[in-house]
C-alpha cells in the first residue's frame, strides 16, 4: 500500500528500486487480514507468515516492474489500477484516524499523575503502570479479535496469544500511545498524520516476529524497539 499510494508510476519504482537488484533475497509476508487468523504455536511461527507464491514469483513481480518502467503500456495500467486501489485503502485508515486522539486521551486518564510524569520523563515505568500496560494489551487484543472478520482459532494457552499479531499490535500500538502522551496531547494533530503512524504500527507490528526494522523514522523505531523488548520478557523467547 505504501509503495503503491499517491503517484504510483512514480512511487513504485522508488520504493522497490534496491529491492528489484536483488529479488531473489526477498521474503514476501503475508497480509495483515491472512496473519491475523494464524494459530499462535512458537513452532514454524515465522514460517506460517510468509507467502510461498509470492515469493517465489517476486523475481517475476520485479521484471514486470522493469518492463513497465521502461514503457509497457498495460503492465503501467495494472500499476494505476494497484495505486487507486491502495489509496482507497489508506482513505479507509484515515477515514478512522480523527477518533485515535479521544482513545488517547481517554487512555491517559487511566494514569496517575506519578505514572504521568514517568511517562513524559522517559523514566522506567512503575510497577503499577506495567501492570495497567498489560490489561490494556490483552483487552485490546481480546477486543480486536472479536471484531476481526478472520479471527485466529481459540487459544489453546496464553503463549499462543502472545504470538498473536493481535497481540503484538496491542503492545506496539500501546507504546504509540504513550509517545504522544509523552509529547502531552494529540489533540489538533492532523488526520494524515494519525493515519500515517497508524500504518508504521503495522510496520513495527511485524518487525517484531523478524530481526527488526530498517527505517530511519525515530518514532517506528522506538516503538519497535520497547514492544520487542516487552514481548521478549513475557514470552521469554527472542
Amino acid at each position: 500500500m505504501e509503495a503503491y499510494k499517491g503517484n504510483s508510476l512514480i512511487s513504485i519504482f522508488r520504493s522497490m528500486e534496491i529491492l528489484m537488484e536483488f529479488p531473489r533475497q526477498v521474503i514476501v509476508l503475508k497480509n495483515t487480514g491472512k496473519i491475523c487468523g494464524l494459530r499462535g504455536g512458537q513452532s514454524g511461527l515465522q514460517r506460517r507468515m510468509i507467502d510461498e507464491r509470492q515469493t517465489t514469483e517476486f523475481p517475476k513481480f520485479c521484471r514486470a516492474l522493469r518492463a513497465a518502467e521502461r514503457g509497457d503500456t498495460r503492465l503501467r495500467q495494472e500499476i494505476l489500477e494497484n495505486g487507486r486501489a491502495a489509496d482507497s485503502h489508506l482513505d479507509r485508515i484515515l477515514a478512522s484516524a480523527p477518533i485515535m486522539p479521544d482513545g488517547i486521551q481517554e487512555l491517559s486518564k487511566e494514569f496517575t499523575p506519578n505514572e504521568l510524569k514517568a511517562i513524559r520523563t522517559h523514566q522506567p515505568l512503575p510497577g503499577s503502570l506495567i501492570h495497567k500496560a498489560t490489561k490494556f494489551m490483552t483487552e485490546l487484543t481480546i477486543l480486536t479479535i472479536k471484531g476481526h472478520p478472520n479471527p485466529p482459532p481459540p487459544f489453546r494457552n496464553p503463549v499462543e496469544m502472545w504470538n498473536s499479531f493481535h497481540f503484538h499490535h496491542a503492545v506496539c500500538a500501546f507504546f504509540w500511545s504513550l509517545d504522544w502522551i509523552s509529547k502531552g496531547t494529540s489533540n489538533n494533530v492532523r488526520a494524515d498524520r494519525i493515519r500515517n503512524d497508524l500504518v508504521d504500527v503495522i510496520f513495527a507490528t511485524y518487525a517484531t516476529y523478524f530481526d527488526g526494522l530498517m527505517s530511519q523514522d525515530a518514532k517506528v523505531l522506538r516503538i519497535y524497539r520497547e514492544a520487542a523488548f516487552v514481548l521478549k520478557a513475557i514470552t521469554g523467547s527472542p
